[in-house]
């Protein structure tokens, strides 16, 4: 083999071996970046679970303490956060 036949072989073993340096780089760096994506995924679940639990609860205890008012003969102002609420006869 002549000497830039050598340099050939040489370059493209060099060529493949960084490109499998590279390759096993971007896979140990993409399955913890995964598992970690999972893993904030079941946590923002999970709170997303909390708040609209306690929005639940606040517009339940809203509802019976309007109703309370009501009953007692005291008006009860318009929501003010619906800003498409009929207006009130």
């Amino acid at each position: 083999m002549n000497p830039s036949s050598w340099a050939g072989v040489i370059t493209a073993t060099a060529t493949v071996v960084t490109a499998i340096g590279g390759l096993v780089l971007a896979v140990s760096v993409l399955i913890p970046n995964l598992r970690a994506s999972r893993e904030v995924k079941k946590a923002v679940a999970e709170v997303h679970t909390i708040v609209n639990q306690q929005r639940t609860d606040s517009q339940r205890y809203q509802a019976a303490l309007i109703k309370a008012l009501q009953n007692a003969g005291i008006d009860v102002p318009d929501d003010q956060s619906l800003t498409d609420a009929p207006p009130k006869n």
